[in-house]
């Protein structure tokens, strides 16, 4: 699947680029923003399942232990929609998540007591 066993966003892009050409995905910029959303949701639910299997444990490392895996698989369908989406927009993301962390450093962020 990858040359290295630690692929780039580059790397990603690629793949999913053969990929899509491969199994004919839809490649619709919108529809697929759509299923990035329902993904979204997914992560949400699986981080529900988390936050109630930690309160059952009293432990969230304990909690984690059983709901890791689920929670990665729903992480890594919306990693796949976002490098989906940039494909299909014609953006290089690892230049753009770079770009943006560098503007990023001289932000000033709001502590949560000044939301």
């Amino acid at each position: 699947m990858f040359e290295s066993d630690h692929p780039t966003l580059s790397d990603l892009q690629r793949y999913h680029r053969e990929l899509d050409a491969a199994k004919g995905f839809y490649t619709d910029l919108y529809f697929n923003a759509l299923l990035l959303q329902e993904e979204v949701g997914e992560v949400s639910s699986a981080v529900a399942q988390l936050w109630r299997a930690e309160q059952r444990a009293g432990d969230l490392d304990v909690a984690l232990h059983h709901q890791r895996d689920a929670l990665a698989e729903e992480l890594a369908d919306c990693l796949a929609y976002l490098v989906k989406m940039a494909n299909y927009a014609g953006i290089d993301l690892e230049a753009a998540y770079l770009s943006k962390m560098r503007r990023n450093l001289g932000r000033e962020w709001r502590t949560w007591d000044e939301a």
